[in-house]
Parts: structure tokens; sequence; C-alpha cells
């Protein structure tokens, strides 16, 4: 009886997990959408304009920069990705510390390893 009650409360966690990730991920794709990330990202590959979101993830995978990323994120600027330049500040809706790291960790949960 005890194995079946902890199979249960298990399995009722694994959903609630899963629901609660399902909703962060559209909650930050929609903080991407007001904050105009979308605008020129694109999630599968890159536009004329910037990198896609899979390409900034893999080529920034393991976290070792996600620092530099949120300030990117919150600052803008160029030489981040070739030509590519990010809007500056007073082009683009402000972006906080928190809405840029939740930002860049969606962006780099996109990287699906080789």
């Amino acid at each position: 009886m005890k194995i079946m009650i902890a199979t249960t409360l298990s399995g009722l966690l694994w959903l609630s997990t899963t629901a609660s990730l399902a909703d962060m991920h559209e909650d930050t794709q929609q903080l991407a959408t007001d904050k105009q990330c979308m605008s020129c990202h694109a999630s599968e590959d890159e536009t004329p304009r910037a990198p896609g979101f899979n390409s900034i993830a893999a080529k920034y995978a393991g976290g070792e920069m996600r620092g530099y990323l949120v300030d990117v994120v919150m600052t803008g600027g160029e030489d981040h990705w070739g030509s590519a330049t990010m809007p500056e500040t007073d082009e683009r809706p402000e972006v906080s510390e928190e809405e840029a790291e939740r930002l860049v960790d969606w962006i780099l949960g996109m990287h699906k390893g080789e």
C-alpha cells in the first residue's frame, strides 16, 4: 500500500511539475513577444536581422556566458553576433534584470545538445 501511495504521489508531482514548466514556457514566450524579442529573433533559424534563439542557445551552451547574455538583453548594442545589431534600450521596451534572466534561461534551455 505504501508503494502505491508513493507511486501515486510521485506521478502527481511529475504532472504538476510538467504543467508548471509548460506554463512557464508559455509565460516566457509571451514575455519575449511583449518585449519585441520575437520581431527580430526566430526560434528556429537565423533571420536577416538576428540569430535565432536555437542558434544562440547552441553557441552559449553550458551557461558560462549567462551573465553576459543577461546584460546584452538589458542593454542591447552591437558586436554580439557578427554584423547583427541589437536595438539600443531607447528603441525597444525596457527589460528588467529579472525579465532578462528569465529570457536568457528560456533561450539557453532550447539547446538540444550534440
